[in-house]
């Protein structure tokens, strides 16, 4: 309306005696949110009249009106620190603020209207924001959520068939015994597996090779943790030790002793110093990169961790039915969550609200960390006496997948608990599943000793390629056959309990909707 564009336009021009009398009639609610508006405007223009010499007209505002409209004496003390900058470039700096010729007025209309009534006043960027509302809501209910809505808001979103990971793209052969971990450097470059055979394996994504065998381990490798520059790997092995590795060398940097049992798991802390592990002997220590333990507490056996983005929340899954919470900085404990039966293993998601845990009985349940909830539950696959890993995956973390010892990777959209696949690729149990945004793909490790690569985008590296999808397929994959599923006689498997290892059972794969 017209009074609200000739305010808008005042403080555009820094008619601010305009300004001043607008916010009378404007309808601001309160005495405080009106003190507060009139403080945004006094200071703006205080901060003009500096930029103008105009020191003396300056001092008076800040003397008889700024003073009166705020009880924040240090801020008080910064505006009066001002009057001694000897030019407005040193005003403007020493202020962190870009003059009247910038955009500080813009920036003030734009503070103004957090005091000002919606129906009054249409905020800045509505329409930016319901059109980002209506892109989050189209990746929200996207079937299969695996690129980034980037058509634009000419069509809907919608991720079609066939940018869903469901053809094998390499098979990847080199370790001697059952893999029991894989995971994706944070780059996307690089893939580490590990293995019963005692390896690690430092795999390139550019070609599909081995970069890096890596040997010290006198017992089987349970864990593999990247740092978040994807320099080094720590692994973690049954023989109670982890080890740090470079990756571009190939070389073992040091060995960590402390724990008195299997080291079932470790994450690193945020940063390339810092990282922790959790093992069957009751105990979780932060480690420094130079061999020292910065802390440790006592604990449940652990089965699992995870840690938050923001390295605030700890989430420890003991060998019966809990998950407890703890808070990271102090290792202080916060809450438990407690499932029907044995957590096998744990996912977090990347915005730490919700966490997955795959349960002996086969299933999986998520939970809503803030409500402290279980709102969704999985279930389909086959989880027996073995870790089975978990994994939340797709953009967003829109999708579930996990491993099964019928030798099936099934995979479910998050927020629909529907089965969306059932992939067939490997020829025993899947130990292990794993997401990359930046290389967009699953890879899966298993019984079998190899590995899978599993594109979003069929028939090419996704993570070097982005090939344009088509229309939507509707002719979907058959359902796999009970012929199909006819699994091939198993080997003694009386060592990889969770007693022994702590490691993951697996899935074999194909396509079925």
């Amino acid at each position: 309306n017209e009074p609200i564009a000739q305010f808008r336009n005042s403080i555009l021009a820094g008619e601010w005696a305009k300004v001043e009398d607008a916010l009378s009639t404007i309808g601001i609610r309160t005495r405080e949110d009106m003190n507060a508006a009139l403080f945004l405007v006094k200071r703006q223009q205080f901060l003009e009249l500096l930029e103008a010499r105009k020191l003396k007209h300056a001092l008076l505002i800040l003397q008889n009106q700024l003073s009166t409209l705020t009880t924040d004496i240090q801020q008080l003390h910064r505006l009066s620190s001002l009057l001694m900058c000897p030019s407005a470039e040193d005003l403007r700096t020493a202020a962190h603020w870009d003059g009247s010729g910038g955009r500080s007025r813009f920036l003030v209309l734009e503070s103004l209207q957090g005091y000002i009534s919606p129906g009054t006043m249409v905020p800045v960027h509505r329409m930016e924001t319901l059109f980002g509302q209506a892109l989050a809501y189209q990746c929200e209910v996207c079937k299969y959520h695996v690129r980034p809505a980037n058509q634009g808001l000419y069509v809907d979103h919608t991720c079609p068939t066939s940018v869903f990971p469901q053809e094998l793209q390499f098979n990847l052969k080199g370790h001697q015994d059952e893999v029991w971990y894989v995971a994706f450097s944070p780059d996307g470059r690089y893939l580490a597996s590990g293995s019963r055979d005692k390896t690690c394996i430092i795999w390139s994504m550019d070609n599909f090779s081995i970069a890096h065998r890596l040997t010290g381990h006198e017992d089987e490798v349970a864990y593999i943790a990247w740092s978040p520059n994807s320099k080094y790997i720590v692994s973690a092995s049954s023989d109670r030790t982890l080890r740090l590795w470079d990756v571009e060398a190939g070389a073992n940097l040091q060995l960590f002793t402390g724990h008195d049992e299997t080291v079932t798991s470790c994450k690193w802390l945020g940063t390339n110093d810092r990282f922790i592990s959790g093992g069957l002997d009751h105990k979780i220590i932060i480690w420094n990169t130079n061999g020292t333990i910065i802390k440790q507490i006592s604990s449940p056996r652990v089965h699992d961790l995870a840690v938050s983005a923001d390295c605030s929340l700890l989430l420890v899954a003991d060998e019966k039915t809990d998950i407890h919470a703890y808070d990271l900085a102090t290792l202080t404990f916060m809450y438990s969550l407690n499932e029907p039966t044995e957590v096998m293993s744990m996912a977090l998601s990347a915005d730490a609200r919700h966490c997955i845990t795959g349960l002996r009985n086969g299933e999986l349940h998520m939970w809503d960390l803030d409500a402290r909830a279980r709102v969704r539950e999985f279930s389909g696959h086959a989880q027996g006496q073995y870790v089975i890993r978990c994994t939340f995956a797709g953009l967003d973390d829109r999708l579930v997948a996990t491993g099964s010892e019928d030798g099936l990777l099934f995979v479910w959209n998050r927020n629909t608990g529907q089965l969306l696949a059932r992939l067939r690729g490997h020829t025993k149990t899947i130990n292990v599943c794993t997401w990359s945004d930046q290389a967009a793909a699953l890879a899966t490790a298993s019984d079998d000793k190899t590995i899978c690569i599993w594109p979003a985008f069929h028939g090419a590296p996704s993570h070097r390629s982005d090939p344009k999808a088509g229309p939507a397929d509707s002719n979907e994959p058959e359902e796999i056959s009970d012929d199909e599923e006819e699994e091939e006689e198993e080997e003694d498997d009386d060592d990889k309990s969770m007693g022994s290892a702590a490691r993951s059972s697996a899935a074999s794969l194909d396509m079925a909707f």
